[in-house]
């Protein structure tokens, strides 16, 4: 699977909505999410597991940018 970077600013548009499923429920209703030009979509398990993996991330980044040095000695412990 190819890796792929889409850097997302605070200037860009989100937009939310599903796409039905058919009607007897052959298929599950996906869950869209738009950022700017960027559309992710998937059933809403996946949506959650990526939405935590965002929050997670956002964590880390906001405990390093209040803390570098505590936050590379928290890591460094962490590794052994």
């Amino acid at each position: 699977m190819p890796n792929i970077t889409v850097k997302i600013g605070t200037t860009e548009s989100v937009h939310v909505t599903i796409a039905k499923a058919t009607p007897m429920g052959a298929l599950g209703t996906e869950a869209m999410v738009r950022v700017g030009q960027f559309l992710l979509t998937g059933s809403a398990a996946a949506m959650r597991a990526v939405a935590d993996a965002c929050t997670e991330a956002a964590e880390l980044a906001d405990a390093y940018d209040q803390d570098p040095d505590g936050y590379d000695q928290r890591e460094r412990v962490g590794e052994l």
